[in-house]
């Protein structure tokens, strides 16, 4: 028996466990650290603290040493199912169950798919959607970014300094990014950008070889050696519905954003899966109080 559980072991989960154990209460992580979006996000240099920037795997690690300074017993387990009984939340996992008399949900985000023929087949043989966690692998090779926003925008840098080439395909009308990525990309020599694509399909024989995309009407060809997908992330919710909670109208968890809690007492959700700003710092926060939040409820 825990008094709290949190599933999730991202910056909203790693934050939340680190308050709740350090608050005397009994914690458990489930999740792993490095699969969460703060670890596959790279350079971070809008996180106080680190003027210099800090890579988002080192954040994470700083973040699980300091929840397990305190006490807080991590997990890197799936969780498959939760329920309640009399009071008690029974967290059932693929090897084990827990019981807590608190839980949070921290479940976080998932990367958005392209939906089109040819990327599930070559998914992990071309296809990435973490420039930074498979950028190495296409080092003085070409590859094509896919996307949009600050997350295809960091992509594309990260990429650039690897890469002979990188192709950007943005699928909307212009690039709407933060000033100073794109004062970077502007600087670049062996980038081309390619503004309101519909991508089509994959090519491929075994491995990545293009990928086929109108724009402009007119239907178009690359030759690339890799794909790296940028489109954004929806939220890890099948679990939250399956347990009952509640959701937005965008299909986030609803939550009172004051404390955290759902429509389930004991039962409180922070970081990416409660929609929002969706940045790192706001999950933090959301995870804070999230931790108070189930703290109060246990006294």
């Amino acid at each position: 028996m825990y008094d709290v559980i949190i599933i999730g072991a991202g910056p909203a989960g790693l934050t939340a466990g680190m308050y709740c154990a350090r608050g005397g209460k009994k914690t458990l992580i489930l999740g792993s650290v490095y699969g969460s979006q703060q670890s596959m996000g790279g350079l971070y240099e809008n996180y106080p603290g680190f003027p210099d920037g800090i890579q988002g795997i080192e954040l994470s690690e700083r973040m699980l040493a300091q929840a397990e300074k305190y006490g807080t017993e991590i997990h890197e387990e799936m969780v498959l199912k939760v329920v309640s009984l009399n009071g008690v939340f029974r967290v059932k996992t693929e090897s084990w169950e827990y019981e807590s008399r608190a839980l949070i949900m921290a479940t976080g985000a998932s990367h958005r798919r392209l939906l089109v023929a040819g990327e599930e087949e070559y998914a992990t043989r071309g296809v990435s959607y973490c420039a930074y966690c498979d950028g190495s692998l296409f080092r003085n090779k070409t590859v094509a970014v896919i996307g949009y926003g600050n997350g295809a925008a960091r992509a594309v840098l990260y990429l650039a300094g690897l890469c002979q080439k990188v192709h950007f395909l943005n699928v909307r009308e212009e690039l709407v990014a933060e000033a100073v990525y794109l004062d970077r990309i502007n600087t670049l020599t062996n980038l081309s950008v390619l503004q309101g694509v519909e991508v089509m399909q994959i090519l491929g024989d075994g491995f990545v070889t293009g990928v086929e995309f109108k724009a402009r009407d007119k239907v178009r060809t690359l030759k690339v050696d890799g794909v790296f997908v940028e489109m954004g992330v929806e939220p890890n919710v099948d679990l939250a519905v399956d347990f009952g909670l509640e959701l937005t109208r965008g299909g986030f968890v609803r939550v009172n954003r004051l404390t955290q809690e759902t429509n389930i007492p004991g039962v409180f959700a922070a970081g990416d899966v409660t929609g929002g700003r969706m940045q790192v710092t706001t999950a933090v926060g959301a995870g804070t109080s999230a931790a108070i939040s189930a703290m109060r409820y246990i006294q």
